[in-house]
């Protein structure tokens, strides 16, 4: 693909496409979409798959597509939006603080932030590194950033716990983080279903303490990072805890294998 910049130099260099956004709600410059990869007939070809996009969810967290260019209004039936794919220099919508050339926010999946970059998830499409000192940590804004290009990231998601607990619902791949929760009634529980391709990796993260009760994630078919034991659950109460695994396995069968842990219990 040829990437020359045929603009003034001070443009920043881009790669951009047209593509239809099938949601009735405004965008922000620098907002994250995702394909719809799944669009039309399962059974039959459907070359809308790839120009067809939507607000980032847990469904679509695969297939990031890139940020809208510029800012859209609301349009009832969907509209033709311009978005700038991963490779690109533009800007991004942050809710965060940044440094230029530090560290990498990413796209979230789902809830009130669809779409924008506050956390930090795995390196690939879907996160970005900034190219601006800015302190966007209170309210959301614009941050110039280099969007990433490689495997998906899985982007990252804020999953919110109710008081009384229970099974929670999770993206299989990706960064889940977890707000502060006081947990009145019984421990948050999430069961990590076996990954599907070679390398998809998985990250859990708290970013506040979890009181009276904790949060416990299961893992299907785990191993621990000194290769021999088993790795049946972690559990976390505590600010800062966090875990990431990657999955080893092609076709039928497979490990999560943890890459590391800090904080939590392992059972």
């Amino acid at each position: 693909m040829d990437r020359s910049l045929n603009a003034h130099i001070k443009k920043a260099p881009t790669d951009s496409k047209w593509v239809w956004f099938e949601g009735a709600t405004a965008l922000l410059e620098g907002q994250g979409v995702c394909f719809n990869w799944d669009y039309g007939t399962p059974t039959a070809f459907d070359g809308r798959r790839g120009n067809r996009v939507e607000l980032p969810t847990i469904l679509n967290a695969r297939y990031f597509a890139g940020v809208a260019a510029r800012k859209y209004s609301a349009k009832a039936n969907g509209q033709f939006i311009e978005i700038y794919c991963p490779g690109s220099s533009c800007n991004v919508l942050s809710k965060a603080s940044t440094t230029i050339g530090v560290g990498r926010l990413t796209c979230e999946a789902g809830g009130t932030y669809a779409g924008y970059f506050r956390y930090e998830g795995f390196e690939g499409e879907g996160s970005c590194v900034p190219l601006q000192t800015v302190n966007n940590g209170t309210t959301a804004g614009k941050c110039m950033a280099i969007l990433e290009q490689g495997p998906p990231s899985g982007l990252v998601e804020s999953v919110s716990i109710t008081t009384a607990g229970g099974a929670i619902v999770c993206m299989v791949g990706g960064v889940t983080y977890f707000p502060a929760n006081v947990l009145t009634d019984a421990n948050a529980t999430f069961t990590l279903a076996d990954g599907v391709l070679h390398g998809q990796k998985k990250g859990f993260a708290t970013t506040g303490d979890q009181t009276t009760n904790n949060i416990v994630i299961t893992v299907t078919s785990g191993l621990q990072d000194d290769g021999a034991t088993g790795f049946g659950t972690w559990t976390t109460d505590t600010a800062l805890e966090e875990v990431y695994f990657k999955w080893h396995g092609i076709g039928t069968g497979g490990l999560w294998v943890e890459e590391m842990h800090v904080g939590g219990t392992i059972g």
